[in-house]
């Protein structure tokens, strides 16, 4: 058992020796463990590169990510008070006011209102209208003729 232990123990030392003389040999006047070592350090330095790189980006995601917020909040409280105002503006009476202050509207007289009723014209009837009458013509009233045909 001790041999195998010693055989072993011969077989690692050849192995981490012939390791060892292999990095150590020169090839044209470079050491592989001078190369290997300038690897390694070129890729850790390119992997903390890549790595500030995202960790910036990641900040500036945020940064925009929060000035979004702000804004989305800001435009819903704006979209509350358009909807409260739009709320305000269409009631009746709002409208009506509005109407008679900006608009200059009235509310039109019965001297103003024309109110047209549907009547059943003869075959052969002429249609006409009638012309609103001036003083003269309301004290003679023969001259107007009658549109319904009764007697009024």
């Amino acid at each position: 058992m001790a041999n195998n232990n010693t055989q072993s123990s011969t077989q690692i030392d050849k192995d981490s020796l012939e390791i060892s003389e292999f990095l150590t040999k020169r090839y044209r006047g470079v050491s592989v463990y001078g190369t290997v070592m300038i690897l390694l350090a070129i890729g850790i330095i390119w992997t903390a590169v890549l790595t500030s790189e995202q960790v910036q980006q990641y900040h500036e995601d945020y940064m925009a990510l929060q000035k979004m917020k702000v804004e989305h909040r800001n435009l819903q409280i704006e979209n509350q008070r358009l909807v409260i105002e739009q709320q305000t503006f269409s009631a009746t009476p709002q409208i009506a006011s509005r109407a008679v202050t900006q608009l200059s509207m009235y509310s039109p007289s019965n001297k103003d209102k024309l109110i047209l009723q549907p009547m059943a014209a003869k075959p052969g009837d002429r249609l006409n209208i009638e012309q609103p009458k001036t003083a003269s013509e309301e004290t003679d009233t023969t001259t107007a003729p009658s549109l319904g045909g009764k007697d009024e």
